[in-house]
């Protein structure tokens, strides 16, 4: 009864039932949850099947026509997927996002992104793309950081030569092909898309020894001299209309922090069974998750306000997974329990995709100070 109320307030009415959401949820529910604490784990990691099912069910696709491999979705089914992935397996939600943005560029500029000019690699790998047979990740992280370049392109004949390092790349070894980003002596971006595998001036590192999402074969890559072909060029992109883009994007509260938001309250709630305390907080929380949830989803609102609001849906996950810690108590902190791996998850929320901007927001919500 108590989870049937929490999921009440998480309910969308028209998009629940769309085929790419039901078929989200059953697959998160039938093979995702079932694997998500080993698919956490480095020692095994996220099963390349897995994400097979995912890419053949359209999932990876949602919003893609349907002629070209996807569900030809909105933005709000999209969202709802995103919360079944997420909800069910971090690990295996955070590698399947590192396909969107190389999927998009492929298709085109992206709404609101000025000064993009297409290269030949979206033409070459746009179909496969779309359809998720050919599965990207992306080491772009760094273009985020102040300061000189952590990675420089510089005109070589018709191509460039990467130089610098990339400190986080996803999904090593589990997916087909990254987009690295460069910068040029004018600031812009080089984006290539190469094979995600070493070659002659790139270098992959062990994967980094993450508390969470160590599945995900996380590493830095070293690029010394990488020759990058014409035609292994994806985009270039003024650098200072990139920035202002991102900027935009990440003040946005994610459907992945909803998505755990909601199955750690569904726990929390079905936990009162024994434990009334527990519903009583689940019914606390789920009230003020779905306020948030409908002031973030499709918002328009200035950047400074929509920071605001994913600081507070942050500081609300890592809320909810220390009170579900602390109504299960001492066994919550078992390596086979649910309750650690959902804290540690709730942490990476705060820091996926994080500015300044956002890590200002997110100190002033949890001192109270928003």
């Amino acid at each position: 009864m108590g989870s049937a109320t929490v999921l009440e307030h998480f309910a969308l009415p028209g998009v629940d039932g769309h085929p790419a959401v039901v078929a989200a949820a059953r697959i998160a529910a039938d093979l995702l949850v079932p694997h998500a604490a080993t698919a956490d784990d480095a020692a095994h990691g996220v099963d390349p099947a897995h994400l097979d099912v995912l890419a053949e069910a359209g999932l990876l696709s949602t919003r893609v026509p349907v002629a070209e491999g996807g569900h030809g979705a909105d933005e709000s089914v999209d969202a709802a997927v995103v919360e079944q992935v997420a909800g069910a397996c971090g690990a295996t939600w955070f590698l399947t996002t590192q396909h969107r943005v190389p999927q998009a560029l492929s298709r085109g500029p992206l709404p609101g992104l000025d000064g993009y000019r297409a290269g030949p690699a979206a033409d070459r790998y746009r179909a496969r793309l779309s359809a998720a047979t050919t599965r990207a990740g992306i080491a772009i992280a760094h273009v985020r950081r102040p300061g000189p370049p952590a990675v420089r392109a510089e005109p070589a004949g018709t191509g460039w030569t990467f130089h610098g390092a990339a400190d986080w790349c996803t999904g090593w070894g589990l997916l087909d092909v990254v987009m690295i980003a460069a910068t040029t002596a004018d600031d812009r971006f080089v984006l290539a898309l190469l094979p995600a595998r070493e070659r002659p001036g790139l270098r992959a590192g062990a994967p980094l020894p993450l508390a969470v999402m160590g599945g995900t074969r996380t590493v830095a890559l070293e690029l010394d001299g990488l020759t990058v072909d014409a035609d292994d060029v994806l985009a270039v992109i003024d650098a200072v209309a990139w920035r202002a883009h991102d900027a935009a994007r990440t003040a946005n509260a994610t459907p992945a922090s909803f998505g755990l938001l909601r199955a750690m309250l569904v726990a929390l709630a079905d936990l009162g069974a024994s434990r009334p305390e527990a519903l009583d907080a689940a019914l606390d929380l789920a009230p003020r998750a779905a306020a948030l949830r409908r002031e973030a989803y499709g918002s328009t609102a200035p950047v400074a306000e929509r920071t605001a609001v994913r600081a507070a849906v942050t500081e609300l996950v890592v809320r909810g997974a220390h009170t579900l810690v602390a109504a299960r108590s001492g066994s919550a902190l078992l390596r086979t329990s649910p309750e650690q791996r959902w804290a540690r998850e709730a942490a990476f929320h705060l820091i996926q995709a994080q500015t300044a901007g956002v890590r200002v927001a997110q100190l002033r919500a949890f001192t109270g100070r928003a």
